[in-house]
């Protein structure tokens, strides 16, 4: 008895080959790949894979803390005149 739902595969339309669908799905994993279709005679095929990746933690920089003012040196003491010879 056959599945009344299940379309029935005519010369229109082209069964789904399995091994191609797994030759598919290695390119994908040897290529790195996301996503792959072919199509040809009306058959078309998308193969994809769900690509995870795991969140960036963002840490924030410390602020930068101000140095303290330092006080204006003293000014330097006027040297003494030397004594006139």
């Amino acid at each position: 008895m056959s599945n009344p739902k299940a379309p029935a595969e005519t010369a229109e339309t082209p069964s789904i080959d399995a091994r191609l669908v797994r030759k598919l799905a290695d390119i994908l994993k040897d290529t790195g790949l996301s996503e792959i279709e072919v199509e040809h005679v009306g058959l078309k095929i998308r193969v994809a894979r769900e690509l995870t990746v795991a969140p960036t933690a963002y840490v924030a920089a410390p602020a930068p803390v101000a140095a303290p003012i330092a006080a204006p040196a003293p000014a330097a003491a006027p040297a003494a005149e030397a004594p006139a010879a």
